[in-house]
């Protein structure tokens, strides 16, 4: 293959722009003294002037003609460099030594600067432990072979004792060499095999033992040559400093780049010219191809892509991108390998992959599956590791718990996760802030312990109330959306301050929730939850006491205070109904229909609390009987209830979650006073239990809910949570139902005009997800409208970019909904059109945000060394480090039964480029001289 390239002083562009000019020039200039002569001679002489001065320009770009033949069958390397986030750190803790061995393979300090002599004896030694004990746990060892390994392990201890013999008069001597005599070489020669077939299980556990004090000893060596690298830091050598500075400053994506391109001995070169070379990025699962070794262009010194993806795959591009190798042969041998039978064991190609990353794999597939794979294909993979093994010191936000919707009134409480990985002790300040006006802070030391919690509780009310002000008067905004900002102030030795923040979305519920209570009695617990509701300024509370023995014995009805609605839309706009024990008899037909109608319909909640008088019993498939989750049993509770506590699914729901640590949540309604009387029931199938009531010893429900329906129904099989106010008031009474209510009914329309109801609901959702949404549109008579063509309208950037078909809902009249496809990232509004209104009576909008998936690529800082040697060992390859890149072309060699010949024909030296110039020079002379010219 022949190609032509230019390795001049000038680009070929500016070359050929400059050569033009000068054509065109010297073009213009000789043709006016060639004006009287015939035309052709008049374009002609000018021409064969401009087209010498075009080559000699030419000269300048230096064209050259690249040869490249190759000789025999080459091998097929990809190189694989991983372009996660993380391999744009630093690595500035990393120990001395392997800042200085990482220099030296840079090329920013020379070799004979650095003695690794005691690294390569400590590499030595764990290559001979680690052969040893992988061939001596094989099945069916033979004593022969045992031998064997017990002599190739004595020959790398000898090797091993006698270099340490010539440092015994240096300054670092991390080992005498006795030792190793004492402790190694004579305790291995007194291990023998007790059979003449094969070892017994003695003997290899001898070697075990063994080979545990040679690990501790290359311990020992490791933390030698670190003593020495620090020595040589200490000796204030300039080049020493520059070089440290060069590694600190250098994240791993460049330095890998260098090692690749840009190096005395750049890999990339070096595969080139026995292998067929192609690198491919891996960013997230897919794979990009950057540089392929049969492009015949010079190769760039910097890779044409930047560490930037959010997630690290080490599966997914390699096996997307990765076709199999034929095994070489005859078309023949080809049919016949695919019909061999499965138990035959792989053909071995002249593939192999080599993978440039940190290890940090966070994101598909398994990638020991993937690499067991390739070595099965017979292809060997050879991680290379970039980056220190141990974490930096570095703090990192990976975590917010936190409700989604908070009444504006309510304290947000939550938990912040920080991963600490500071020194014990350093000052760490904790916030959450809303465009610069901190909300929460607090103050605590660092404790390098990973993964803390910090509990933070603050309110949002002033807050709520200046953005509320910025709408105009004719919409009414029930939930307004908050992007709060919660991070860890950076200290100063920090790894990482990108890792300090992340978002908090909520919405700040600004409308009153309007709650129904019916009773058959006024007992206690019906008196304390009037009490609690009515007390909390975020609730409309309409209570209604009806039934035998009460002041009213017939059900109250209207649209007064203390009356049960007597509309079917009037039931409806309440969020939530507390039944209690009420005779079915009190209730026409109908309203019964609406009750359960409300529930499964118009996506209501509703909570029922059993009592004593069995009255919730009565209710039949007919009426209420079958939004009851519950079933009830013939045999009663024999005694008392002991304890509550929560059930397994319980304790993962948040509404039911009052302290942060599981355990202590737990603890928390073990404590609470546990009621005097349950009613014996049992869950229905599809139902959930919550919470159970301990008694003699055995669970049985207390609290169970399901979804009926659009809307979720809570049952409890006692009456007693005012017993909860005991020596605690309205601490923890009033919280609990809080939550509970805000778990069972539906969530309310984010905004709202004269016309539309809005919802889009939650107000962030994740990258690929799909808002639906939902609206309520009435008619100029107030009615809900019920024969509107209804589209939503998706706006981005002030331009509408979807347009949704909304879909009225059968069972809600003037409720349409639709689901929008899958949008990208970023923030979005939503409007309504409908027919019969124009678009100046729909103003409301509703708010969304879609957010890129959640990154942990920063949260760690290390490599993942294990895993790398993992995938090496399940393919069949080696495992190394970045200062060892220099080995890979050595170890790749054997794949390539042939090489790349490269020659190079310098074109702008070559006699052929000059007597083209003298040439066109001559020819004219000629013709001037014919035509009577000087």
């Amino acid at each position: 293959m022949t190609s032509l390239r230019f390795v001049g002083d000038l680009s070929i562009w500016i070359g050929l722009a400059l050569a033009a000019a000068v054509c065109v020039l010297s073009w213009r200039y000789y043709r006016r003294e060639s004006f009287d002569l015939p035309d052709r001679l008049r374009w002609f002489l000018p021409l064969l002037r401009s087209l010498a001065f075009f080559l000699g320009i030419l000269v300048l770009t230096g064209p050259v003609l690249h040869h490249r033949k190759i000789i025999g069958e080459l091998g097929s390397v990809k190189i694989y460099i991983d372009a996660s986030q993380s391999m744009g750190l630093l690595d500035r803790h990393a120990s001395a030594g392997r800042k200085l061995l990482v220099a030296v393979q840079q090329g920013w300090l020379a070799p004979d600067r650095l003695d690794s002599s005691l690294l390569d004896l400590a590499n030595e030694l764990s290559t001979a432990r680690r052969t040893a004990m992988a061939q001596a746990e094989l099945e069916g060892v033979t004593i022969e072979q045992f031998e064997r390994v017990r002599s190739d392990l004595r020959s790398a201890l000898v090797k091993a004792r006698d270099a340490l013999a010539e440092r015994a008069n240096l300054q670092v001597t991390p080992v005498d060499h006795s030792t190793i005599t004492s402790q190694l070489i004579e305790p291995l020669e007194t291990i023998t095999a007790a059979t003449e077939t094969a070892t017994t299980h003695e003997a290899v556990n001898e070697l075990t033992k063994l080979c545990q004090t040679i690990e501790a000893i290359e311990q020992q060596l490791l933390a030698a040559f670190d003593e020495e690298a620090q020595l040589l830091i200490n000796s204030n050598d300039e080049s020493v400093r520059a070089a440290l500075a060069m590694f600190d400053e250098t994240p791993r994506w460049q330095r890998a780049n260098r090692s690749l391109l840009d190096t005395a001995d750049a890999l990339f070169a070096d595969l080139k010219r026995y292998h067929n070379v192609e690198v491919i990025a891996l960013r997230n699962q897919q794979p990009i191809e950057l540089l392929d070794g049969l492009d015949p262009a010079e190769p760039p010194t910097d890779l044409p892509a930047k560490p930037d993806a959010a997630t690290t795959d080490l599966a997914s591009g390699i096996t997307a991108s990765q076709r199999t190798a034929a095994p070489s042969g005859s078309e023949s041998e080809e049919s016949a390998t695919d019909e061999a039978a499965p138990s035959q064991l792989p053909t071995k190609t002249n593939s192999a992959i080599v993978l440039l990353t940190d290890g940090q794999h966070n994101s598909g597939p398994s990638p020991l599956q993937a690499a067991r794979v390739l070595g099965g294909q017979g292809m060997p993979l050879f991680p290379v590791s970039f980056g220190a093994a141990e974490q930096a010191p570095d703090l990192a936000v990976i975590g917010l718990e936190h409700p989604e919707m908070v009444f504006q009134k309510d304290l947000v409480r939550g938990t912040m996760i920080v991963r600490d990985r500071m020194p014990i002790g350093q000052p760490l300040v904790a916030e959450i802030a809303h465009e610069g006006e901190v909300l929460w802070q607090t103050q605590l030391l660092t404790q390098n312990t990973g993964d803390r919690r910090i509990a933070f509780e603050f309110g949002i009310e002033d807050v709520v109330t200046r953005l509320g002000s910025q709408f105009t008067s004719n919409i009414t905004q029930h939930a307004i959306p908050l992007a709060l900002a919660a991070r860890i102030t950076p200290l100063q030795d920090e790894a990482e301050s990108e890792n300090n923040q992340r978002m908090l979305r909520l919405a700040a519920i600004t409308q009153n929730y309007r709650l129904l209570i019916i009773d058959g009695r006024s007992r206690w617990e019906t008196r304390y939850l009037r009490n609690a509701f009515q007390r909390d300024s975020q609730w409309d509370v309409n209570v209604v006491i009806a039934g035998q023995g009460t002041d009213t014995e017939i059900l109250p009805r209207g649209n007064s205070a203390e009356q049960f609605p007597e509309t079917r839309d009037e039931l409806f706009n309440y969020d939530l109904i507390i039944f209690g024990e009420v005779a079915p008899q009190l209730f026409a037909e109908h309203e019964l229909t609406w009750i359960r109608e409300f529930v499964e319909m118009r996506g209501g909640g509703i909570v029922f609390i059993d009592g004593q008088r069995g009255l919730l019993q009565q209710f039949t498939t007919q009426d209420l009987g079958p939004l009851l989750p519950v079933e009830w049993l013939a045999a009663g509770v024999s005694s008392q209830p002991s304890m509550l506590q929560l059930t397994e699914t319980g304790s993962r729901e948040p509404a039911l979650t009052f302290e942060v640590d599981a355990q202590l949540n737990q603890r928390f309604w073990n404590e609470l006073p546990a009621p005097h009387v349950l009613t014996s029931v049992k869950a229905v199938p599809g139902a959930e239990v919550l919470a159970e009531a301990v008694v003699d010893g055995a669970p049985m429900p207390a609290i169970v809910t399901r979804l009926y329906g659009a809307g979720r129904v809570l049952y409890m099989a006692f009456d007693e949570t005012w017993r909860w106010r005991y020596k605690a008031a309205d601490t923890y009474h009033q919280r609990i139902w809080n939550q509970l209510a805000k778990f069972v009914m539906p969530r309310p329309f984010a905004t709202s005009d004269e016309y539309v109801s809005i919802d889009t609901g939650p107000v962030s959702y994740q990258s690929g997800g799909s808002p639906e949404i939902r609206i309520r549109l009435r008619g100029l008579d107030g009615k809900p409208a019920t024969d509107a063509t209804v589209d939503a309208l998706v706006w981005k950037n002030g331009r509408v970019i979807a347009t949704i078909g909304l879909t009225p809902d059968s069972d809600v009249p003037g409720i349409y909904r639709g689901r929008s496809g899958t949008i990208e990232e970023g923030e979005y509004e939503v409007s309504v059109r409908a027919s019969g209104f124009s678009q100046d009576a729909l103003q409301a909008r509703s708010k969304f945000v879609v957010l890129s998936a959640e990154s942990s690529e920063l949260e760690n800082t290390s490599t993942n060394e294990p895993l790398l040697q993992q995938m090496a060992a399940e393919s069949g390859g080696v495992f190394l480090r970045e200062e060892q890149m220099g080995k890979l072309a050595g170890l790749l060699r054997p794949l390539s039964s042939g090489r790349v010949v490269e020659t190079e024909t310098l074109l702008w030296q070559s006699y052929w480029w000059f007597a083209a110039i003298i040439m066109l020079l001559s020819l004219e002379w000629l013709l001037r001289k014919r035509a009577g010219l000087l």
